[in-house]
């Protein structure tokens, strides 16, 4: 595996194209049509939504966040249709004003807006986890830089503390999938590069008792990147099916 090999480069063609049939459909497409097209664009590729152990029934709708980053901040076609940007990443926008918000200290305008997004009415967990996936998409994708998505977790326990957890298991899979991608690049070859890696990011993101295991690990590495288990078990110390919680 070469190091300069970029995990992400299909996937964001995949997106590219999409979007480009979006635009030419956007008449005739609502939201619920075009989180079917993802899907089945991502299983005609092979490709996994970005995730972690669980495979949730709206794994593709919160997977929209990945087409949302790609056309905002990829192709800029917020600016150029913002009507069908409006239409069809109604959610994901929402998030990302709520994020906004909570950046320059407008926790009490952040959380009701959270609230009015949120089905249930209520700041929950999986309102919060969304809500944190916008970030964690520009961020994989090389449109946040780790500094200032680290500043967005900070901010938004101090906005929503009752949901640390939350923000917690967020981070332990945030962590799980960098050290994933890492070993999918060729970077991580062995088990003590592996936990100075995850424990140095744990720190620079100022969660540094947030770790995940390794298990939870080899999940990500072997469904999202497809690496083979004969180099997991070089790098990781695989002891049990993961059952921790997550933020994916």
């Amino acid at each position: 595996m070469s190091n300069n090999k970029n995990p992400y480069k299909k996937r964001i063609q995949i997106l590219v194209n999409l979007l480009g049939d979006i635009i030419k459909k956007q008449n005739s497409l609502s939201r619920k049509k075009v989180v079917e097209m993802l899907r089945r664009t991502y299983e005609r590729n092979k490709l996994v939504p970005l995730k972690g152990k669980a495979n949730p029934p709206d794994i593709y709708d919160k997977e929209m966040a990945s087409l949302y980053v790609i056309g905002k901040y990829g192709l800029g076609i917020d600016d150029e249709y913002p009507e069908l940007f409006q239409k069809i990443f109604y959610l994901e926008k929402r998030y990302e004003e709520v994020l906004e918000k909570i950046m320059t200290g407008k926790y009490e305008e952040a959380r009701t807006l959270l609230k009015e997004t949120s089905p249930s009415r209520v700041i929950d967990s999986n309102t919060v986890a969304r809500m944190l996936r916008t970030a964690f998409t520009r961020l994989l994708l090389g449109f946040m830089n780790e500094e200032e998505f680290a500043n967005i977790l900070k901010k938004v326990v101090e906005a929503i503390p009752e949901e640390e957890r939350t923000v917690k298991n967020y981070v332990r899979f945030f962590i799980a999938f960098k050290v994933a991608e890492a070993i999918s690049r060729g970077e991580i070859r062995n088990k003590m590069y592996k936990e100075a890696f995850k424990r140095a990011l744990a720190v620079r993101i100022s969660f540094p008792k947030t770790t995940p295991s390794d298990d939870y690990i080899a999940i990500i590495a072997r469904e999202v990147f497809g690496v083979p288990d004969n180099i997991l078990k070089n790098v990781l110390s695989i002891k049990k099916e993961e059952t921790e919680s997550e933020g994916g």
